[in-house]
């Protein structure tokens, strides 16, 4: 009888912990996009209008303040609810032509749906909260980024993240160069 029960508490304490424990879970981007505003025509967009503009299924991301300015969507999709994340991290793949210093905001896009095909600055969600404004040296990567806010006010494991620039131009793999932004999620299981 002492011996189950010993064993009991054993098995107990061991649930305890295994469901206490955290989880690391790493997903790539679902989908991304240039999206262009500016006031200067653009020939390739419809009506000459960069605003019209829609570039999601291009190699490369965008994020400049040159004229015509531009600033890259990206979407995710958590395979966890998000009172369920501890913490959570974005990494993009690295920036191209990356010879001088690099000034990047991250920001929280507002709720909506969006598509990779049609968005454009006309029916962008709207940006929303700088999570993180970085500088990154020349002829570095950008590190993971704390975007555990996003994460945990994602509606139905969805959200999506701004990237722009600071100051000048700045380049990065998109997904479908076979490059997507990868989430890092670290959860509490309760």
């Amino acid at each position: 009888m002492k011996f189950c029960s010993a064993v009991i508490a054993l098995v107990a304490t061991t649930l305890v912990n295994v469901s206490a424990e955290s989880r690391n879970i790493v997903t790539p981007a679902v989908q991304d996009a240039t999206i262009p505003f500016s006031q200067l025509a653009c020939e390739e967009c419809p009506e000459s209008d960069c605003n019209k503009c829609a570039l999601g299924r291009e190699k490369t991301l965008v994020a400049s303040t040159i004229d015509p300015g531009h600033r890259a969507i990206i979407g995710f999709h958590m395979p966890v609810a998000g009172f369920q994340v501890e913490k959570c991290y974005v990494q993009i793949p690295a920036l191209l032509k990356h010879n001088e210093t690099a000034y990047i905001t991250v920001s929280q896009a507002g709720p909506g749906s969006w598509s990779e095909n049609t968005v454009n600055s006309g029916n962008a969600p709207f940006v929303g909260a700088v999570l993180e404004s970085v500088e990154v040296p020349a002829y570095n990567n950008l590190d993971s980024v704390d975007v555990t806010p996003a994460c945990k006010a994602a509606v139905n494991g969805e959200f999506s993240l701004y990237f722009g620039s600071i100051f000048k131009r700045y380049e990065f793999w998109s997904r479908d160069s076979g490059n997507p932004a990868i989430l890092h999620i670290t959860t509490k299981d309760e």
